[in-house]
């Protein structure tokens, strides 16, 4: 790097061992060759620049004269060079040369140092202030003037007594001592600061002092800013280990048919990638099942496993559930809220029920798999997520697609691994097995001593069609688990329990109706039994949710399936 301290060379007579030992001088910019006369020499490398003429050197700019010879040819040339203001020397006084072009080097060193600190001190956010032996101020930088609405010409030249006497500055300048956390208030503001300062000394000697110090009140505010940050993070570290972990492994799932197996095989090809997977299936099947034992069996099993049921949050909530929101986003948002997308960062989102997410909303979603970032609502930060989504739908999107009430684009984006899971009614050999199962979990979950059913009320529960798959199941042998006066579980009352379901035509106990009702579309089953359901519980909000229960769906699938049927 080239400083105003380089020296110019002359040279009269090329000599390459002295110019190689010249060269890092060159490379510094600590000497500039001015150029290279040699009128003996008919061949000089290219790279030495050759004068032939005293036109083609700036004269003003040589300070030093090397002669490398005794030859005749060159004292001649040094007379037509040779002026009062330069020096001339020989390889024998080349020492001279040397020793100027150290002396610059460490000056030029001492020039960077100086620049780089200089630097630092005005990019500082903290303020800087230098006093000189004498207590005369000599420097302040941007921040001073900043935090204490002071400009540089109100201090610079001025003795610290005078602007600052109660300053941690003066302190260290009267005491020749440090002085640390020093909290004081300058004349000429009112800024409340907390500083340190401390004496200089050079070789011993005591040249000056230097404060640095900051706004308390930015202080203040960066150190809650801080503790907000950490609350944040032990909260997110809290929500991932207690809230956001998958409960079930491919363990959990009951069945020996070949139709779950089936299902059970392609959750475990799933789980050895990353890919996306579309779960479908009936209400009740256990699509949420497989999703967990997916995340379970995966590599990120350690991570985050979050679930959205977009059935369940109301569509204009929905977005920012998903999304988050910073402080100030619309009236309620007192406080950031992290999204669910975010919280599954390197885990999984489980997107439950997703045909029932609006279309705007399925657009963001979109671009959030696309681009891998998201911003919060009210934010105008980009943030960079890496997730798996394993989506869940007991909705036609195929259907949907072709309505246009679902994003054609967004349906291939979520359909890389498709996952059937089979209705009760196509797995009706695995029944027997899921009985026993349920009542076992039923028992501890409610309290209950362990019950069971008689081989002939197992039977009775396998004929059944079970609209409302496992999850219609798992809530008659509830009601069949509290009813019982017993431990063995009577076979008329699991009759009873089954014409309960189907309705006043079964009272006769002739339970062939089960087997014509399979005969029906499903949807007309389906339809039959919501029907039923809401004819034994009732058309009243609570009866509703009590139906809902029965039918094991949310009280929003059933105003769907309400609507869809025209029941009302």
């Amino acid at each position: 790097m080239a400083t105003d301290i380089s020296m110019s060379v002359l040279m009269i007579g090329y000599r390459r061992d002295i110019l190689d030992g010249m060269a890092d001088w060159f490379d510094r910019g600590i000497l500039c060759l001015a150029g290279v006369i040699d009128p003996l020499v008919d061949q000089i490398p290219e790279e030495v620049p050759l004068v032939h003429y005293a036109e083609q050197v700036n004269h003003q700019e040589i300070h030093f004269i090397l002669i490398t010879g005794n030859e005749a040819p060159y004292h001649q040339e040094l007379k037509n060079w040779d002026r009062k203001d330069r020096v001339v020397i020989t390889p024998d006084s080349i020492w001279i040369l040397e020793k100027l072009a150290r002396t610059a080097s460490k000056i030029q060193s001492l020039t960077e140092k100086q620049q780089f600190y200089q630097t630092i001190l005005m990019h500082s956010h903290e303020g800087v202030q230098f006093v000189d032996s004498e207590g005369i101020i000599q420097f302040i930088n941007p921040s001073f003037s900043r935090i204490t609405n002071v400009s540089p010409e109100e201090r610079l030249g001025k003795h610290i007594e005078e602007v600052s006497p109660g300053g941690s500055l003066n302190k260290a300048y009267k005491t020749r001592a440090p002085v640390f956390s020093y909290k004081s208030t300058s004349v000429g503001s009112n800024v409340e600061t907390v500083a340190n300062a401390a004496p200089i000394f050079v070789e011993g000697k005591f040249i000056g002092a230097v404060a640095t110090f900051q706004d308390v009140t930015e202080v203040k505010y960066l150190t809650e800013k801080l503790m907000e940050h950490e609350q944040e993070q032990r909260m997110i570290s809290q929500q991932s280990s207690d809230r956001y972990e998958s409960k079930y492994s491919l363990d959990h799932i009951i069945g020996e048919s070949n139709e779950i197996k089936e299902a059970i095989n392609i959750a475990k090809k799933a789980a050895r990638t990353r890919s996306t997977v579309l779960i479908t299936g009936e209400s009740g099947t256990g699509k949420e099942l497989f999703a967990h034992a997916i995340h379970t069996e995966s590599k990120c099993s350690d991570k985050p496993f979050v679930t959205v049921n977009c059935a369940a949050i109301p569509a204009d909530l929905l977005e920012s559930e998903l999304f988050g929101y910073e402080k100030g986003a619309f009236t309620h948002a007192i406080k950031q809220k992290l999204g669910k997308i975010e919280l599954a960062n390197e885990g999984t989102l489980f997107l439950d029920e997703i045909g029932e997410m609006s279309v705007s909303l399925q657009a963001k979603l979109l671009r959030v798999l696309q681009h891998r970032e998201f911003e919060r609502i009210g934010g105008l930060k980009k943030i960079h997520v890496e997730f798996r989504i394993i989506a869940a739908t007991n909705a036609d999107l195929e259907t949907l697609v072709s309505e246009g009430k679902f994003r054609e684009d967004l349906f291939y984006r979520l359909n890389v691994i498709r996952l059937e899971v089979p209705p009760l009614r196509e797995r009706k050999q695995d029944i027997p097995l899921l009985v026993q199962e349920l009542l076992n979990g039923i028992s501890q979950r409610i309290g209950l001593s362990p019950m069971q059913l008689t081989d002939k009320g197992t039977s009775i529960l396998s004929k059944h069609d079970w609209p409302g798959n496992i999850r219609e199941l798992e809530n008659v042998l509830e009601r069949l688990m509290n009813e019982s006066p017993s431990s063995v579980i009577s076979d008329s009352l699991v009759l009873k329990q089954i014409q309960r379901i189907l309705g006043p035509s079964s009272e006769t106990g002739d339970y062939s109706q089960s087997a014509a009702t399979s005969l029906l579309p499903l949807k007309d089953i389906e339809k039959e039994h919501i029907q039923r359901t809401l004819h034994h519980f009732g058309n009243s909000l609570e009866s509703k949710k009590q139906a809902a229960r029965s039918l094991g769906i949310s009280i929003s699938t059933l105003y769907n399936k309400i609507r869809d049927y025209q029941l009302e």
